[in-house]
């Protein structure tokens, strides 16, 4: 599984199969669409890290869809049309675009400067670990199994990026307890035990039989690798 997730929003069905096989071998997850308004509801339920917006769509302006996708996010915005003309250019930059690609365009070079911008944005660079069907990033905290999204309350994911951020070392449940909810916090140190077991039901296939995070029996925790 790839986190990083692009949309291409484009009319021309050539162009999105092209788009579509050169990004699949890069590794990105793929979204495509045809009209504006499939766009917008993919924008909306996938929340792409990448968008590759045409101008001149059937159904609504891109530069609608370009506010619509910075309202959501500040992803990558990368418009790539046929308007050449300096002031519709300006006007995609003025509506948040990070790049702006004319047709007929190279694919290898839309490739290098989807890239360039990743290096830019920091996702390029984005920590992650893959550990069986699980993929935890570091970078924006997010953890997925068998690549769909695991929604952890914040303690959950505090408990499982601690212990995966120190491989196999085990530590006790006052250590948890101190690092994660702090010393001065005021609850029951039974509050640790309870959130290991309501992690472990959203991340292992059989939380009796746990993968990722053990218990050593009677030391403590581990994420082991």
């Amino acid at each position: 599984m790839n986190p990083i997730k692009v949309l291409v929003i484009e009319d021309d069905a050539s162009i999105v199969e092209i788009l579509r096989l050169y990004l699949q071998r890069e590794g990105f997850t793929v979204y495509t669409s045809l009209k504006a308004a499939d766009g917008i509801r993919l924008m909306e339920e996938v929340t792409p890290h990448i968008v590759l917006l045409d101008i001149h769509l059937p159904d609504k302006s891109g530069f609608e869809l370009a506010r619509k996708y910075r309202e959501i996010s500040n992803g990558i915005l990368i418009f790539i049309t046929g308007e050449k003309t300096k002031t519709t250019i300006i006007q995609g930059f003025d509506i948040g675009c990070d790049d702006y690609v004319t047709k007929p365009f190279d694919p290898p070079e839309l490739i290098a400067r989807i890239k360039a911008q990743l290096r830019r944005s920091g996702m390029a660079t984005a920590k992650i670990l893959r550990v069986g069907d699980l993929t935890i990033n570091f970078t924006n905290k997010s953890v997925y199994k068998n690549n769909e999204k695991i929604d952890l309350f914040i303690k959950e994911r505090m408990l499982l990026f601690y212990l995966a951020e120190h491989p196999n070392q085990v530590f006790s449940t006052e250590q948890l307890y101190d690092n994660i909810w702090g010393i001065d916090y005021n609850t029951d140190l039974k509050t640790v035990s309870v959130h290991i077991s309501t992690l472990r039901k959203k991340i292992e296939d059989n939380p009796k039989k746990p993968r990722y995070i053990e218990t050593v029996r009677g030391f403590g925790y581990k994420f082991p690798l």
